[in-house]
């Protein structure tokens, strides 16, 4: 066999498991099944829901004790009343507004993406109550 026969080969085989893998790339990951459709391979699975709300501590702990643990980028400090300076005084509801939109350094929800105005509000709340 000549040299340029196995150039040819091994150039189509190259190309043939280039074109293979690219395939392997760009496959959809997943896909949609409408209800009234026959999927097959379709399994139904549905995302736990909790309405539950959580309390102002354990929202205090997992997403704001990151900053006011430490007063990290001038969040007052949890527990300490000269940190807070006059802000307590703006009422909880100004509070808790400041938190859902962020203020200053805060992110708006405060790094508690998935938290509604009730929790936001009773995390604030944990926090007064600490001074």
């Amino acid at each position: 066999m000549s040299y340029s026969k196995i150039l040819i080969i091994f150039l189509v085989a190259f190309f043939v498991l280039g074109i293979v893998a690219i395939k392997k790339r760009i496959a959809p990951v997943g896909f949609v099944c409408v209800q009234g459709q026959n999927c097959a391979n379709a399994v139904a699975t549905t995302a736990p829901t909790s309405n539950a709300l959580r309390s102002g501590e354990e929202i205090y702990v997992n997403a704001c004790a990151i900053c006011h643990s430490i007063g990290l980028a001038g969040a007052p400090k949890f527990a300490d009343a000269s940190t807070w300076g006059a802000r307590p005084d703006k009422g909880i509801a100004a509070l808790t507004m400041s938190v859902e939109y962020g203020l200053n350094g805060m992110p708006p929800k405060g790094m508690c993406m998935d938290c509604s105005e009730d929790e936001l509000s009773s995390a604030v709340q944990h926090m007064l109550d600490s001074l």
